[in-house]
């Protein structure tokens, strides 16, 4: 179908422009949001004649477009999904899905034709999308997909600033590695310590037990001689002469 368009429209032209597009989608959209009219004789002499009322509408339309580009340029918005422990989705996150997430944020309408995706997103992540603001404007986002609302945040965090969270994450391990170093540390002093008791133990036990052996032995040949200064002298015999 041929059409007069009577505002900019990415991709088809600019006001004033016949252009060819196909049937559902001049009339399920185009014509239902009065973006364009049916080529034709009778709304060509409309268009001429309401011609400087509509580019006076359009450039409305170009600075409210302005306004918006710069209210969700940088925008972020989260998803959360289910994933499997690889990242990837069960399912996907559409145009659709980014279209409905910027309008409960903000209150601002797009289509999802306006939403630049090369292709559904699938899995956990943090994506650039550039959004068709109007004619040559566009404005990027930043799509956040996640398990919950506080990887999501998170994931953000990393996207804008890869070097400093990196440099946090390596003070962190650094400090998980002191940390652990001291406590093995700790426990090897600890092991030092209680062997070098058990050492002095044994060492005392067996100064103890020497000591006692050396007293019983004492004893012992204490009794002996004792005895032996107890026991009779044999008689002498005496001899005959």
């Amino acid at each position: 179908m041929e059409v007069i368009l009577i505002e900019n429209i990415e991709k088809l032209g600019k006001v004033g422009d016949i252009v060819k597009v196909k049937d559902g989608y001049a009339r399920n959209y185009l014509i239902p949001k009065k973006k364009v009219l049916r080529a034709n004789k009778e709304n060509l002499k409309v268009f001429e004649e309401k011609k400087s009322s509509i580019e006076a509408e359009e450039n409305k339309r170009k600075e409210k477009s302005e306004e918006i580009a710069k209210k969700i340029q940088g925008l972020e918005i989260l998803i959360i999904r289910n994933a499997a422990e690889n990242g990837q989705l069960y399912g996907s996150v559409t145009s659709k899905d980014i279209v409905k997430e910027i309008f409960l944020l903000n209150k601002i309408q797009f289509i999802n034709e306006q939403i630049n995706l090369k292709k559904t997103l699938k899995s956990i992540g943090v994506f650039e999308v550039e959004i068709s603001v109007y004619t040559n404007l566009k404005a990027k986002i930043l799509v956040s997909i996640a398990k919950t609302k506080e990887l999501g945040l998170e994931q953000i965090k990393e996207f804008k600033n890869p070097k400093k969270i990196k440099k946090v994450k390596e003070e962190k391990e650094g400090k998980n590695i002191k940390k652990d170093e001291n406590k093995e540390k700790s426990e090897l002093d600890t092991k030092d310590l209680i062997q070098e008791i058990e050492k002095k133990e044994e060492v005392s036990k067996k100064k103890k037990v020497t000591a006692k052996s050396n007293k019983v032995k004492k004893k012992i040949s204490s009794k002996s001689l004792k005895t032996k200064e107890s026991e009779p002298k044999p008689k002498k015999k005496k001899t005959k002469k």
